[in-house]
């Protein structure tokens, strides 16, 4: 795997929420032109930065042991991953029936504009337009989802992760954006 083309794995035979969040990665890259790698759940990991700092990032699963990092790959055009919060009963439990599960989820979307803007021809900072393309795209295709908000403050969007701002600043100014959709899926599960 090489970091400036890595691939985007998905597990095989997922279920529950890897399932899910398997059918929306491929949704999300059949129909967002722009996106380059749809990542799927990411896991939260030490990253070593010089000798003797580490930061804490995230990574995604990619096969025998090995993890993916994917806070910023300027390689890329466009990249996304999904936190996967608490899974709760939406209910009581029951043996034996169907129980609905809610699941918070957050998809973290880091682009780069001027990489998209030679492929569309936009010349000016759209990522509310990006931003549409992704409701759009809920909307039509991931019925058991519910947007709960839409973040756009990097403090807020990578609140999990210990990046330093100041070595990384180009990533978080233009012609670089980021922004998450926190969302809540519901999923059933046979118990």
């Amino acid at each position: 795997m090489i970091y400036s083309t890595p691939t985007t794995p998905i597990p095989p035979d997922p279920v529950f929420v890897d399932k899910a969040i398997a059918e929306m990665q491929v949704a999300l890259e059949a129909g967002l032109p722009w996106l380059t790698n749809a990542f799927g759940r990411s896991y939260t990991g030490m990253r070593q930065r010089g000798k003797d700092r580490q930061f804490k990032a995230p990574f995604v699963y990619r096969d025998n042991g090995e993890y993916l990092p994917v806070e910023f790959n300027d390689n890329l055009q466009a990249q996304c991953f999904f936190e996967v919060g608490e899974q709760s009963p939406a209910n009581d439990y029951e043996p034996f029936v169907l129980n609905w599960y809610e699941v918070p989820v957050g998809l973290i979307f880091w682009v780069n504009l001027k990489k998209i803007d030679s492929t569309t021809g936009e010349n000016y900072y759209f990522a509310e337009k990006l931003k549409k393309d992704v409701r759009d795209l809920f909307r039509q295709m991931f019925s058991s989802a519910k947007i709960i908000s839409i973040q756009e403050n990097v403090d807020d969007i990578y609140a999990e992760y210990s990046f330093d701002q100041v070595e990384y600043k180009q990533y978080f100014t233009y012609p670089h954006c980021s922004f998450k959709f926190n969302f809540t899926l519901q999923i059933s599960e046979e118990c």
